[in-house]
């Protein structure tokens, strides 16, 4: 049996390792916030999640290869900005046989932590197999977030099986929740910016009708929402569609 000293001794060690993570992960993400605030909003998700996978990689231990998975429409799940191509072949994989760690954290649980791929097959027998023979040893998958037409997980990989420990374990989950959050930050300032083009676009059709038809701005928006739904288009689609057309024909006039 081991010593009290020597238990001593692994419990420093594994504090020791605890905090050099912890600060490592800390460095990390006030970089990706330095990086966000310098290139602008107009990066968008995207350049949010590559910070992420590139983040996670030089953070976490033994961590090789990474990527996001985020469910679509369908409930497809989609990689993103993956390492390499492998980590996107994993989640074509995963969508084909419809079995796998990701989907199973997105769907199902905060995490899923594979310590050798070999012992998978149990699992998820076809799967396991495929991402073996594509050189995985051994995951963790995090679930980012699982809300009503939302989620999506943090994928780390190694090449070789029994090298996440707890301590990895630990670094992965916090950076998969301070990553959930950037990423629902990014995702907001998105909609916003995507709700603000769409009331531009709606006010200017307004006008065109306004002036067009010389309505005021309440019946010109009830001309829009009727025409929205005699034509089963959105809304917004709608005033794009007409200011499209006045764009069309002031160019035509300007000839």
């Amino acid at each position: 049996m081991a010593s009290t000293q020597e238990r001593d001794e692994r419990e420093h060690v594994t504090e020791d390792t605890s905090t050099r993570i912890g600060d490592d992960l800390a460095r990390t993400l006030e970089q990706a916030a330095r990086d966000l605030l310098e290139r602008g909003e107009e990066e968008g998700v995207e350049h949010t999640l590559a910070l992420v996978v590139r983040g996670a990689i030089q953070t976490v231990p033994h961590v090789e290869q990474a990527g996001i998975s985020l469910v679509e429409e369908g409930r497809r799940v989609e990689a993103h900005v993956p390492s390499d191509d492998v980590v996107r072949r994993i989640d074509e994989l995963q969508n084909e046989l419809g079995e796998g760690p990701c989907l199973d954290s997105i769907w199902y649980e905060q995490r899923t932590v594979i310590d050798d791929m070999s012992e998978a097959e149990h699992r998820w027998p076809r799967y396991a197999k495929a991402a073996q023979d594509l050189g995985i040893g051994s995951l963790m998958s995090f679930q980012l977030f699982a809300q009503r037409g939302s989620a999506g997980a943090l994928n780390l990989y190694a090449s070789r099986p029994h090298v996440f420990d707890e301590s990895t374990t630990d670094a992965g989950r916090l950076f998969a929740a301070q990553a959930a959050l950037v990423l629902h930050g990014a995702q907001r300032i998105q909609g916003l910016h995507t709700a603000l083009e769409s009331r531009d676009v709606i006010g200017q059709a307004k006008g065109i009708l306004m002036e067009r038809f010389g309505v005021g701005q309440a019946q010109a928006f009830s001309m829009l929402v009727e025409s929205s739904q005699n034509t089963n288009m959105k809304l917004v689609k709608v005033a794009e569609w007409l200011t499209g057309e006045a764009e069309k024909k002031g160019r035509s006039g300007n000839r």
